[in-house]
């Protein structure tokens, strides 16, 4: 038996996977086609209901009664920040009022301490600055003495003893200048 030799089968064979190959192509470009136009016709519809639904809450809020709701939550937004800002600044003042607070029970003890057992005080008189004090000694010395002591405290810048006089009891004049307390 004779058997026929075909010389072109080896081109037969590329062929066919030519033909595979463009399948394989033609079926890849055909799945994003249909992708692409999934997607585009997702999105359009999406689009298309958003628009719509915009299109009635505009239509909503064309309303009298809403408009009206509107314009009363902008007075009552309005308001609310106004007394937002009102109360910061109370809160504010309020905070340096509690600091400026000058007579205290330590600025009293510290008074008290530097007070010598000859020296009475008749008035004292404190401001945010200065401390005024009308006293009563039995001795020059115990005046003396007071000064020293409260120049000796930390919250007292300054000591000035005007004003003394008197024979065997001495009425005088303190002034202090504190230090500044902010």
């Amino acid at each position: 038996m004779i058997r026929d030799m075909n010389f072109f089968s080896p081109y037969q064979g590329q062929k066919k996977e030519q033909k595979n190959k463009n399948i394989y192509v033609y079926s890849m470009a055909g799945f994003l086609s249909v992708v692409i136009v999934g997607t585009l016709a997702w999105n359009s519809t999406n689009i298309l209901l958003l628009n719509n639904k915009i299109k009635n809450y505009n239509e909503k809020l064309e309303q009298e009664d809403i408009k009206e709701k509107i314009a009363k939550w902008d007075d009552i937004s309005k308001k609310d920040d106004i007394l937002t800002k009102y109360d910061t600044e109370l809160s504010k003042i309020v905070g340096a009022l509690n600091t400026r607070e000058v007579v205290t029970t330590d600025l009293l003890d510290k008074l008290s301490s530097s007070l010598p057992t000859e020296v009475t005080f008749n008035s004292i008189n404190i401001t945010n600055t200065e401390i005024s004090i009308q006293a009563v000694s039995t001795s020059r010395v115990a005046i003396g003495e007071i000064e020293h002591n409260l120049k000796k405290l930390n919250i007292i810048q300054d000591v000035y003893i005007g004003g003394i006089s008197g024979d065997e009891q001495y009425t005088f004049d303190i002034k202090c200048v504190l230090k500044d307390v902010e």
